[in-house]
């Protein structure tokens, strides 16, 4: 089987990929994609994802963009990527857009998410079947339940083609002038969990069903035949999932609203220390930190008094409940002697006589307040109310992995990049299986850079190609 331009994976950046390469070429060329599910689950991460973007509206970024990636990423994000995500976003909605994706304004509906963002109608598995739609139209062809293993070498180096198995274990060979990555990372991988981010990773929840999907092939091929690392390779990207549930994505979003604690009955984290949407990684990594991986986001009877508080909880059980704090330390099965020491220092650092120097204005769910505790570790910094009214109600929770941090080098024209920084021809690759975060994600902008430099690997793969004539 040959090809022009093969793509692997139909999620954000294969999609876009795949469909820039063909408009690119006016259609003349062959574009091949290669999913390694069928037609009822591909789109990887993108199909489950409401694909949220980090923008005031269609053709305006949020104005911190560019601080959030320094200080997120500490600055080690690559400053070249960075710079094509701020000036390619609203042409890339535009182009979105004029293939028939509807955008809606998000705005804070949910208690604790202040931050604007705008998302495709549909999410993104709307971005992705729309997509697909033009790529068919065009002749791009989807090859289902066909899993690429390893690249193919040319007697110069270059890539030309793919070693793929089929669901029957039969191996072929796909000849193609050029190769765009864009599988995903190592999140469904626990050999490569446990080898970049510690033996516990084995305990990690996976986030939806496309998870485990993702091995990590692709990057291991690519570093077969020399290619460069980025991204912070013990990182990753996760929720706060209820651990009594089997239900898709139980997510428990109450936390700032409360306090955490794990089974010693202790804070370990401040539960407020931003918005929502950018705390949860942080918050749910921090609980994977303690002991067994789990904690309790804890509540009293005011958490039911904040409107639309039952938006952030996406679980199907029912909260623990007690009349009295000792109660629910024993229901929980936490260190009742340190919870209830815990809860009592707490509600100390929340008392009226504070208010005028560190709880100024009222409490207000919709917005960072201010209002935070004095005189213990660790620090709340917003909606810290007492936890004095029954009931007392409580979810236990674990931390998921949604992506891994880790992966390819590429430039700002998405080559992959030898460990001698010199390009691997006929090589491209898009998307998560791309580093390019550090430290901590920069939320609202995996999905749209997914999409950026999808259609610049499609665009250069085109161009690459015909320079091979």
């Amino acid at each position: 089987m040959e090809t022009d331009v093969l793509v692997i994976g139909t999620g954000a950046a294969g999609m876009a990929a795949a469909l820039s390469a063909l408009e690119s070429s006016r259609g003349e060329i062959r574009v091949l994609i290669l999913e390694k599910t069928g037609e009822e689950a591909w789109g990887g991460n993108t199909r489950y994802t409401t694909a949220n973007m980090r923008l005031l509206d269609e053709s305006k970024l949020l104005p911190s963009v560019e601080e959030d990636f320094k200080e997120f990423t500490k600055g080690k994000a690559d400053w070249a990527h960075v710079k094509v995500i701020l000036s390619r976003a609203s042409e890339t909605i535009a182009w979105l857009k004029s293939k028939g994706v509807e955008f809606e304004s998000r705005p804070s509906n949910w208690p604790g998410y202040n931050l604007p963002r705008i998302g495709p109608v549909g999410g993104g598995l709307a971005v992705i079947s729309t997509l697909r739609k033009h790529v068919e139209v065009m002749g791009g062809r989807v090859l289902f339940k066909t899993t690429a293993w390893k690249l193919s070498l040319d007697g110069q180096g270059r890539v030309d083609g793919v070693w793929v198995r089929d669901s029957s274990g039969r191996v072929q060979r796909i000849g193609a002038k050029a190769v765009i990555l864009a599988c995903g990372g190592f999140e469904g991988n626990y050999e490569m969990l446990v080898r970049y981010l510690g033996r516990e990773a084995v305990n990690l929840r996976m986030d939806n069903p496309a998870t485990p999907l993702h091995m990590g092939e692709c990057i291991n091929m690519a570093l077969e035949v020399g290619a460069k690392t980025s991204g912070d390779f013990g990182g990753w990207h996760g929720s706060l999932h209820d651990t009594r549930s089997k239900a898709y994505r139980p997510m428990v979003h109450l936390y700032p609203f409360g306090v955490l604690v794990n089974k010693m009955g202790k804070r370990f984290v401040n539960e407020a220390f931003t918005d929502v949407s950018d705390s949860f990684e942080v918050i749910a990594r921090s609980v994977f930190e303690q002991p067994d991986h789990v904690a309790f986001v804890i509540l009293d009877r005011k958490v039911t008094l904040v409107p639309g508080y039952q938006k952030a909880v996406k679980t199907d059980h029912p909260p623990i409940t007690a009349s009295t704090l000792e109660e629910l330390a024993e229901k929980l099965g936490v260190n009742k002697e340190g919870f209830l020491r815990t809860v009592k220092e707490f509600n100390a650092a929340v008392q009226p006589e504070f208010n005028a120097a560190v709880q100024p204005g009222t409490f207000n769910p919709n917005v960072l307040d201010g209002k935070g505790t004095k005189g213990v570790e660790p620090p709340k910094s917003n909606w810290a109310l007492p936890i004095d009214e029954p009931p007392f109600m409580a979810y236990p929770v674990e931390c998921t992995v949604q992506f891994t941090y880790g992966g390819l080098a590429t430039d700002e024209n998405a080559r992959v990049l030898a460990t001698n920084d010199s390009p691997i021809p006929g090589l491209y690759a898009a998307g998560e299986m791309v580093g390019l975060y550090y430290h901590r994600y920069v939320g609202g902008t995996s999905v749209l850079r997914a999409l950026i430099f999808g259609r610049i690997a499609g665009a250069n793969a085109v161009d690459y190609t015909r320079s091979l004539r």
